[in-house]
């Protein structure tokens, strides 16, 4: 009897330490599937990292393939329950549900961080530092890496100034640069079409 109950006394510490050195370390994420580089996700936990260090503020990443509806709720969920205070959690999926044209992009973050941060600036169709390279990048190359690694180094910027801290393991702002020169390219295209277009009417 005595040797069953520190059984279950050592597996329960082992197991409320792996749990508080999950939520404990800045960034938690979920790349199971692959669909990050690891490179990018190195320099994503040395941000994560510096940044729980200075705000105590975690972070969470669940990159997915593809996702259901019972599957999403089940890890928001999940997450939710278990994370600890102040927290931003970003379950983002390529596919969602049975449409192969739609992922799933969601951001949740604990009450006290409220107006610590703008999603816009990181999910808006036409300026966000994390969607924009989705949009508008043409490349043989899967840009989701690049996407995260800019979304993630502008998310981490936003939290760490809404705290009045700078980190050094910042990408800076080469996230805004590179997305406002995409922008740049992709206005330039529409108004060229336009333009072509406009001037094959008129010749005509």
């Amino acid at each position: 009897m005595r040797k069953f109950y520190k059984k279950r006394v050592a597996f329960a510490t082992l197991l409320i330490l792996l749990t508080t050195s999950l939520f404990a370390n800045g960034l938690t994420i979920d790349n199971s599937d692959g669909i990050i580089l690891d490179k990018t996700v190195k320099k994503m936990k040395e941000m994560g990292s510096e940044l729980y260090q200075k705000t105590k503020i975690s972070t969470i990443i669940v990159a997915k393939k593809h996702l259901d509806k019972n599957s999403f709720l089940f890890l928001k969920d999940k997450y939710l329950k278990e994370s600890k205070k102040p927290f931003v959690l970003w379950i983002f999926s390529k596919t969602y549900e049975d449409r192969d044209n739609i992922g799933l992009n969601q951001m949740f973050n604990s009450k006290d961080l409220d107006g610590k941060f703008d999603k816009d600036s990181l999910f808006s169709p036409f300026t966000g530092t994390f969607t924009k390279i989705l949009t508008v990048h043409k490349s043989k190359v899967d840009p989701t890496s690049a996407a995260f690694l800019n979304g993630y180094g502008d998310l981490v910027d936003m939290l760490a100034n809404s705290y009045g801290v700078e980190l050094k393991s910042s990408i800076g702002s080469g996230s805004h640069t590179s997305t406002n020169v995409l922008r740049i390219i992709f206005y330039s295209v529409v108004l060229l079409s336009i333009f072509v277009i406009l001037r094959n009417k008129f010749r005509k």
